[in-house]
């Protein structure tokens, strides 16, 4: 086997069976034969030498005495020279499979994830993570697929995750907004209120009073299923949105319980969103997600960035370094940075620095004929201890919830394990119910409630967006890394799309690519088998022609 990056020498002609390539090297390695017998009938007989002819046919032995015999004659030099090359050209087989190179090639098949089911692994990770390194992004950029559809499989199978999933029997249903007054945007499934949301009270503290402090609840508007607030605040309620952890779902299970509602949260054991999606630090979350009530299941993909910018007391934001992140987070359009919004947050943000206050700016609205609930926040918080300012950061969130596909179960979930307490849910991980909310549930009044099942089927979570401890813009959010991210925010969920589909939802609906090996040879290989074969047949005519008929009698059994 020989190593070679060119084309012409690489295997890339598919044979589909070893026997085939064994069968083309031996006929060439006989025609070369046959080349090398018909050349010396032709030498034989221009020489006159038709006794050398017949030892053509002999065995070694018989060639070796007649050799010996006739010492450095004509005649012993011809059958000699005969001996020699018909020697070399016997192991032409052996140099076609020496020119492996490597002599097999991967051919792509595609399949659906549920065909390889007894290659599955039991128990995929259900959170990727991705470092992102702005030296290195062309290279993630094609790993991409590999990077999400790891560990699906067993080792031993080459797959790669297509991004392609079918959506039969679940197109997304959603009904007209049951309440549009007081509740911002969700994503409606059922006239009892069921609902998804982004997180609907981020923009409140969990106490309205603290100390001397008091949060004014009415810089919060609400109109027709969309939210907008404005808030400026005392620090002391600053550590609260600091510490909040971003990008959690929100489900509103009926209207009856709309005071009840439950958060899809990040398992606190294995998933460090928990600590990533809260305080400073760049980063982005993208998710696959199911809520199940009744019969009734619906999936739903996500994405959340966050971008932070944090500095030390007595050292304010420049307004330039502000304006430049809040601008860049805004949208990848230069036209749309231009929004006259994006001054009147710019302006809120550097208002409350001078006056040593935290802000608030927020909105979120509906989508995608109601199938989408959006919702940002850009936030400058001093968190404070003791009265005494930590650091001030300018925190930007962003949340893009879709519902992607709802359909109707053969068997409702039923509740993972018995519940003493009120309302609860089951809470499953990769597809895999491990526990419920129960613990958490307020204690029981009245008839208890099983609420149904969710389920964070598929999560990744990217870093490495920027400096976590900076000042400044380029630095705590590198340009770079951003456009990448905007440019491959179609392909990531694509590809989440098809990983939670095919832990959680459904396999057969994952279209996948198999590489299977395969036997190959290459365009050399190919071109000397020709070129035996072409050899064999001009000499051939040649020597028809050029002799008498006795020197194009011996039988080819006889040479083979």
């Amino acid at each position: 086997m020989i190593e070679s990056s060119s084309s012409f020498i690489k295997s890339s002609i598919p044979l589909y069976h070893n026997a085939v390539k064994s069968v083309i090297f031996k006929c060439a390695e006989l025609l070369m034969g046959i080349f090398i017998f018909k050349l010396f009938s032709l030498v034989a007989a221009r020489s006159r030498q038709f006794t050398s002819y017949l030892m053509f046919t002999e065995d070694y032995i018989q060639r070796t005495l007649y050799i010996s015999s006739r010492g450095l004659s004509r005649a012993g030099l011809v059958v000699l020279t005969f001996s020699l090359l018909n020697l070399v050209f016997s192991l032409y087989g052996t140099l076609l499979w020496a020119l492996d190179s490597p002599g097999y090639i991967f051919k792509a098949s595609n399949a659906t994830f549920a065909n390889y089911n007894s290659q599955r692994n039991d128990n995929p990770p259900y959170i990727i993570q991705l470092a992102l390194n702005r030296t290195q992004l062309e290279g993630i950029t094609e790993r991409l697929p590999q990077i999400v559809g790891s560990d699906l499989f067993n080792p031993g199978l080459n797959y790669t995750l297509t991004g392609k999933v079918s959506n039969r029997h679940g197109t997304p249903e959603v009904i007209t907004p049951a309440r549009q007054d007081g509740v911002g945007a969700r994503v409606w499934l059922d006239s009892e209120g069921f609902s998804v949301s982004p997180d609907t009270i981020s923009m409140y503290p969990s106490v309205g009073k603290i100390g001397n402090a008091t949060f004014d609840t009415k810089c919060v508007k609400f109109d027709g299923g969309s939210a907008v607030w404005n808030c400026t605040f005392d620090n002391a309620f600053a550590m609260e949105y600091v510490q909040s952890v971003t990008g959690k779902p929100e489900v509103h299970w009926s209207d009856a319980t709309e005071l009840d509602t439950r958060y899809i949260l990040p398992e606190r054991l294995d998933n460090i969103w928990v600590s990533v999606g809260q305080g400073g630090g760049s980063a982005m979350m993208t998710q696959v997600f199911t809520v199940t009530k009744g019969k009734r299941r619906h999936t739903f993909s996500q994405a959340t960035l966050k971008v932070t910018m944090i500095t030390s007391p007595g050292d304010p934001f420049a307004r330039g370094e502000v304006t430049d992140l809040v601008r860049r987070t805004w949208s990848s359009n230069e036209t749309e940075q231009k929004n006259t919004l994006i001054g009147n947050i710019i302006d809120g943000i550097m208002n409350a620095q001078n006056n040593n206050l935290s802000y608030l700016f927020g909105a979120n609205t509906g989508g995608n004929n109601n199938k989408s609930a959006f919702q940002s926040e850009w936030g400058f918080y001093t968190p404070q201890n003791n009265n005494n300012s930590q650091y001030s950061i300018v925190s930007i969130t962003s949340t893009n919830m879709t519902l992607i596909r709802s359909e109707t179960l053969d068997k409702a979930p039923e509740p993972f394990e018995k519940c003493e307490r009120s309302n609860f849910q089951n809470e499953a991980f990769g597809g895999k119910v491990t526990k419920t909310d129960c613990a958490a549930s307020e204690p029981a009044v009245g008839q208890q409630g099983f609420y149904g099942q969710v389920d964070t089927a598929a999560m990744m979570i990217i870093r490495g967006l920027g400096a976590s401890r900076s000042n400044v813009s380029a630095e705590s959010l590198d340009n770079d890394v951003l456009n990448w991210i905007w440019d491959n925010s179609g392909t990531i969920e694509s590809l989440m799309v098809a990983r939670g589909y095919s832990v959680s939802v459904d396999p057969s609906l994952v279209q996948i690519s198999v590489d299977k090996l395969m036997v190959a040879m290459s365009r050399l290989q190919l071109a000397l088998s020709c070129l035996a074969l072409f050899l064999a047949s001009v000499m051939w005519l040649v020597l028809m022609v050029a002799t008498d008929p006795h020197w194009t009698g011996t039988l080819l059994a006889n040479l083979i």
